[in-house]
């Protein structure tokens, strides 16, 4: 059965991230997926036992970390510039460790950008990225990790097959692709792009957004058809976590109204 889980996003900027864990616990949450990010986060000055009370309160209220997610704007993977490889390099490295310390099941990466006025060749950038995730995959060889590759229109990687592609040539069974409905929405259907990717899958994630404009706002305020999407997971027998990423400023509230829409249409996700 596919359970709800949840994204700190819109706690980044109001609340500490102790104080996040609380309301969701509080909310009955038990999957969380934390966006990684000043001010809550700090990876500078990171240093290994860090997080031991947070894990302590999660313990508490029952609950696990699903991934850890670094924002797709702040990182380049593919960029054609060494020193951003190496620094985006560097970052999931510090996230790996964070992982091991949180136990979290997926460490979540992205495929990077390209510049679109004039931008370099598909295939030049494509290897620059796939360079940079092998180094990370080689980095996690001796943890459990899954290494996730989040659908994301990052003006280089937009379609569901150029995500399968880029999986299937790390070739790594640690790699899988963590869905992302509002994301896969500009370019296709995201229930149609699910089934064809539906043997690769470790993470979904949804929120709604709007046609005009990219979002990852509460369900029902834009145009995604939610309720199609949960029910092409349910088609292709995906039993592990939705996550709602709603980002807002909202905080609970919105989480809330989210659930709160999926069940006045009759779907009731365990969290």
């Amino acid at each position: 059965m596919i359970k709800l889980g949840v994204n700190t996003y819109s706690f980044l900027w109001n609340e500490s991230l102790e104080n996040t864990v609380k309301i969701l616990g509080e909310a009955g949450f038990k999957g969380i997926e934390f966006i990684v990010s000043p001010p809550q986060w700090n990876l500078d000055s990171y240093r290994p036992g860090q997080f031991k009370e947070l894990k302590k309160i999660m313990d508490g209220y029952g609950m696990k970390v699903l991934s850890l997610n670094m924002p797709s704007l702040d990182i380049n993977a593919a960029s054609p510039f060494p020193e951003m490889r190496r620094m985006t390099l560097e970052l999931y490295k510090k996230l790996t460790h964070i992982c091991l310390e949180l136990d979290s099941e997926i460490l979540l990466v992205l495929a990077g950008k390209r510049h679109p006025l004039l931008p370099p060749e598909f295939e030049l950038i494509f290897d620059y990225c796939k360079d940079t995730l092998g180094k990370v995959i080689d980095y996690t060889r001796d943890t459990e990790l899954t290494i996730g590759v989040e659908t994301c229109p990052a003006i280089f990687i937009d379609k569901v097959s150029q995500v399968k592609r880029l999986v299937t040539e790390l070739n790594d069974p640690r790699v899988k692709v963590v869905f992302d409905a509002a994301n896969v929405f500009s370019q296709e259907d995201p229930a149609e792009a699910l089934k064809f990717i539906k043997d690769d899958l470790c993470l979904l994630h949804l929120s709604d957004t709007k046609t005009t404009k990219w979002e990852h706002n509460i369900l029902g305020t834009g145009a995604v058809d939610c309720v199609s999407f949960i029910k092409a997971a349910e088609e292709i027998n995906y039993d592990g976590y939705l996550v709602l990423e709603i980002i807002n400023d909202c905080g609970i509230v919105g989480i809330q109204e989210s659930v709160n829409y999926l069940e006045n249409r009759g779907i009731h996700l365990p969290r």
